[in-house]
């Protein structure tokens, strides 16, 4: 097995790591556009396993402006998985990273980014409490970043006291954001003219100068998180409290 760098030929082997039904094609693509943009800035580093010309799993880290590097998302295929490809990830990631003040990850206590994984390394939990908290190795005395659970959101909209109104705040990242925009999307049909989306392209330099550094989605001004990536059913049910709340219903 061969560990390479991810470069933008081969961008193609680190796009995806699951299926999302007739969804999976759109997140793909933004995936794509998204790793293509951080890569001509030099603002995302990555690694890809490879074996007999066939990928077998991917490691991307994103270096911040405090000296410290996010890992963002680790996937082995689970064909591959248990033959050590997701250990010899995270250390060329981590070899990758010596020069830095440490690596950060957000991990879980569900099989995707989990915890338990991440100490196998040396990783702290900031938060050991939390299904989502921050992990740091630290290779310098800096103490890591604060785990920020949700950004403020500060942007003045133009709340329409007549109808709900969902913010939808992605750079194409996660293929798992965009599946849950379009379960929203989906779900909010079953409201007519209820309800108003809007949708921000974090990638576009003038939404961040608008609103500020902010991702996620954001009912009538507040987080909102539908699960992972969540349901329809489930999320129509959010839905419809949102609009009764404001009596729309």
């Amino acid at each position: 097995m061969e560990i390479v760098n991810l470069t933008a030929e081969n961008v193609s082997q680190a796009l995806c790591c699951t299926s999302y039904g007739g969804y999976h094609v759109g997140g793909v693509e933004e995936r794509r556009r998204f790793l293509l943009w951080k890569l001509k800035d030099g603002k995302v580093r990555g690694k890809i396993a490879v074996e007999g010309g066939e990928r077998r799993g991917w490691i991307d880290y994103y270096p911040r402006s405090d000296g410290w590097i996010r890992i963002g998302c680790i996937e082995v295929y689970k064909e591959y998985r248990g033959r050590g490809v997701g250990r010899a990830l995270v250390n060329a990631c981590l070899e990758d990273c010596r020069n830095s003040k440490g690596a950060i990850v957000a991990a879980t206590v569900w099989d995707h980014m989990p915890k338990a994984f991440f100490k196998k390394f040396g990783f702290t939990d900031l938060d050991e409490k939390a299904d989502i908290s921050l992990m740091a190795l630290k290779y310098k005395g800096d103490e890591p970043p604060a785990y920020e659970k949700e950004k403020d959101y500060a942007p003045k909209l133009n709340l329409d006291a007549g109808k709900l109104v969902i913010d939808m705040f992605d750079d194409g990242e996660c293929p798992t954001s965009y599946v849950t925009k379009q379960l929203v999307k989906e779900a909010a049909k079953d409201f007519a003219d209820k309800i108003v989306i809007k949708e921000h392209d974090t990638k576009d330099r003038a939404v961040i100068v608008r609103f500020g550094d902010v991702e996620g989605m954001f009912l009538d001004g507040e987080k909102a998180f539908f699960g992972y990536p969540g349901d329809l059913e489930g999320i129509k049910k959010i839905l419809r409290k949102k609009l009764e709340d404001k009596k729309l219903l």
